[in-house]
């Protein structure tokens, strides 16, 4: 729907070939054909937690910091085959409690100065606007996610904290 207002082309589920194998290798869960200077940009979105071992100690130190792994780890899964689809690869990471990576909050500013100009409004309100939708979205898929434990097994996980 943001890709409409702001005057982009997106397709969802984009992979490279046919058939399951095309599941696995897919390096864009939405594709915008008319990203930057006729360069397609490869969205591939993920939800990292600060509180993952590998993280955790970067995340206590600064916002971001899990997010910003799962940019990283998403380039090293994505950029080699985006390249060969002449596609740019852009991780939209976020953790779990709202703290967006960078590369996230660039591409967020460019939807939004597209939702500006085509909404005549400006880039403040249509970048609210946004990151209240993607806020809200993400506490409902936090809710689905806990609401889809069976109640013994997350009494289980609270009792190993």
């Amino acid at each position: 729907m943001y890709s409409f207002r702001a005057g982009l082309s997106s397709h969802l589920e984009v992979g490279s070939g046919w058939g399951q194998e095309s599941l696995r290798t897919r390096p864009a869960d939405i594709l915008v054909t008319n990203w930057n200077n006729g360069i397609s940009a490869a969205f591939d979105v993920t939800v990292a937690s600060p509180l993952n071992s590998s993280t955790i100690t970067e995340a206590g130190m600064y916002s971001g910091a899990a997010a910003r792994a799962a940019e990283l780890r998403k380039h090293t899964q994505n950029d080699s085959k985006c390249a060969e689809l002449s596609w740019k690869c852009i991780p939209l990471a976020v953790e779990c409690y709202s703290a967006w990576g960078p590369e996230a909050l660039k591409a967020f500013s460019q939807v939004a100065t597209h939702l500006a100009i085509r909404g005549n409004t400006s880039k403040s309100m249509a970048l609210t606007d946004l990151f209240g939708r993607l806020s809200h979205s993400l506490i409902r898929a936090n809710a689905r996610a806990i609401l889809s434990c069976s109640y013994s097994h997350l009494m289980q996980q609270v009792d190993e904290l």
